[in-house]
């Protein structure tokens, strides 16, 4: 009887792991991409999302932030991985996004960080805008306000010698980004506001003063300052910095909050006991560009 028993049960788990294969070969098969980036911050409201892009088709294979140490993790913080139900080689491209959080939307944000168009086995990725013949200059003014006591308390991206004209020579961002301008004092910085155009102002005017500005981005530290920043303020203290960033934008909102994104193509330290009204040139540096891989 025990003998008949024991066939009875090694035949059902036969049968049972016949049964599961079986069902397992009509399962989709799922295919991992291996991610790996650099110069990606860590996200507090918001996260990447990596997609898989077939012609008008964007697949998510799933979402990661990136902790302290520069790690790719789930919400979890354990290592994130990454699946498509398509194998990518056959895909148009692999993009990583920045979403908010809590995402309205199951569709991509438009806010495109890294991608790259797969090859055999992987595929580069890189940020899609092309940095490398970028660059400006600014100059320390405070026009809107009457006092000359506090020129150096203001940041302006324009070029006096050309009537004034702009002073930054910028490549146009695509949808979901635009650019920033930063003082950056007193361990401090300070936003002179967001705008998309070398010419014309930008979104902010929240430090000056009550006079007209002049059409190019920038702006006077001057009043509303922050706690823990001094007035008056100057910019040729020796320790102060002039950055220019690229920010993400989503329906005119930052999802990654309000400090500066981590690329910063242009900045500047300011020397001690810089001139006022005279161009100063911003420092190229594409150090923190993202960059990365997807292997498949």
């Amino acid at each position: 009887m025990r003998r008949v028993l024991g066939a009875i049960v090694a035949l059902s788990i036969v049968a049972a792991a016949a049964a599961t294969s079986a069902g397992a070969s009509h399962l989709p098969r799922s295919y991992e991409l291996r991610l790996s980036a650099r110069n990606l911050t860590s996200l507090e409201t918001s996260f990447y999302e990596v997609w898989v892009v077939y012609g008008d088709r964007k697949i998510s294979a799933g979402s990661f932030n990136v902790d302290s140490k520069g790690k790719l993790v789930d919400g979890f913080g354990h290592a994130a991985r990454f699946f498509s139900p398509r194998r990518p080689t056959d895909a148009d491209a692999v993009v990583v996004t920045i979403e908010p959080s809590p995402d309205p939307s199951p569709a991509p944000s438009g806010i495109v960080v890294l991608s790259g168009k797969p090859g055999a086995h992987a595929a580069k990725l890189a940020f899609p805008v092309d940095l490398k013949q970028i660059a400006g200059s600014f100059i320390l003014a405070t026009p809107t306000d009457s006092s000359v006591s506090n020129e150096t308390a203001g940041v302006w991206f324009l070029d006096p010698a050309a009537g004034p004209g702009p002073s930054l020579r910028l490549p146009t961002l695509p949808g979901g980004w635009a650019w920033e301008g930063w003082g950056v004092t007193q361990d401090t910085p300070l936003s002179t506001g967001r705008f998309t155009s070398p010419s014309g102002a930008d979104s902010s005017s929240l430090f000056s003063g009550p006079n007209a500005a002049p059409p190019f981005p920038g702006e006077d530290f001057l009043s509303k300052l922050p706690a823990g920043v001094t007035a008056p303020v100057s910019l040729a203290d020796g320790s102060s910095l002039i950055v220019l960033s690229i920010e993400p934008d989503l329906n005119g909102s930052d999802p990654t909050g309000p400090g500066p994104f981590s690329i910063k193509p242009l900045v500047t330290k300011v020397a001690s006991g810089a001139a006022d009204h005279q161009s100063i040139q911003l420092g190229r540096d594409l150090s923190g560009v993202p960059a990365g891989t997807a292997r498949f």
